[in-house]
């Protein structure tokens, strides 16, 4: 009877359990459509403002992932890892920022009364093809420099652990954390899409080209969603562990809290992603579109 009463108390524990990740799943895919809503909201608003300032949106939207995911990620690593990561991953938004903001030729606008001029930037209509895809090739060197140096920095720190236990999971998931926070730069790109997708400029280059990336770049977001719900499963199935800087500097109701925004932050990782879509679209539509 006893045996039978504990197999039973299992049983439920397992329901529960199972329950539980379904809630969790459930509520970190609707966080990551949240996430993709209000991105779809500044690219409507950055239609209506100058070039310069749609690029500020979307490093701040960049900047933005990066910081949640900064503070709040629940895998294996160390604070080593992390501040490689954040260090890489900022770099490459700053740059980015700053090339695409200095590739915009400025105009003047009469304003005021007494025909005061202030400087505005054109928008990436402005440019040629040819001039994007040169930055755009200058992102993909840098992002292959940062890739390497996180391969690099993350092995030796591996190889110099007094205590060399899961170093594949540590690397794996310091790695995972190190890409997302490189992919999140794409996102500053989100703007010079604009030139296919914006306000009066819909179906003006080639449109059917222009829906058919569209789709498959929404299919590719639909997957890294998808994946992210795999990846959910397994922080499940792994017991919840934290990194190990995480656990030392909080109590028990910390890290308990901590452990509620895991959830959150698996979801936007696939969103960070999701900046290497945009760049991939961008350079397809330059390439077949111009």
């Amino acid at each position: 009877m006893a045996a039978a009463a504990n197999g039973d108390n299992e049983k439920a524990a397992g329901m529960v359990d199972s329950q539980s990740l379904k809630g969790s799943t459930k509520q970190m895919v609707l966080f990551e459509v949240g996430a993709y809503v209000v991105i779809a909201i500044l690219m409507i608003a950055a239609c209506f403002v100058e070039g310069r300032m749609e690029v500020a949106l979307f490093t701040a939207v960049a900047g933005a992932l990066a910081i949640f995911v900064l503070v709040s990620w629940p895998l294996h690593s160390s604070f080593f890892d992390a501040m490689v990561g954040a260090f890489g991953g900022f770099a490459m938004i700053y740059g980015t920022q700053v090339w695409l903001a200095d590739a915009l030729p400025p105009t003047d606008c009469m304003t005021g009364p007494h025909g005061l001029r202030r400087h505005v930037s054109a928008r990436f209509d402005a440019l040629s093809g040819d001039a994007l895809l040169h930055w755009c090739t200058l992102w993909a060197v840098a992002l292959l420099v940062v890739l390497a140096a996180f391969v690099i920095l993350g092995f030796l720190h591996q190889m110099l652990r007094r205590e060399r236990t899961n170093m594949v999971l540590s690397l794996s998931h310091s790695l995972m954390f190190d890409v997302a926070m490189a992919g999140a730069s794409g996102w500053v790109f989100a703007p010079v899409l604009l030139r296919y997708f914006g306000v009066g400029n819909l179906g003006a280059r080639k449109p059917y080209l222009v829906a058919l990336v569209a789709v498959i770049a929404v299919a590719l977001l639909v997957a890294l969603s998808w994946a992210s719900t795999r990846w959910a499963r397994d922080y499940r199935a792994s017991g919840s562990s934290l990194p190990r800087f995480k656990l030392e500097a909080g109590n028990s109701n910390d890290v308990r809290s901590f452990r509620s925004y895991a959830f959150y932050s698996l979801g936007l990782v696939p969103v960070m992603y999701g900046g290497f879509v945009v760049y991939l679209v961008l350079v397809s539509l330059l390439v077949f579109v111009g």
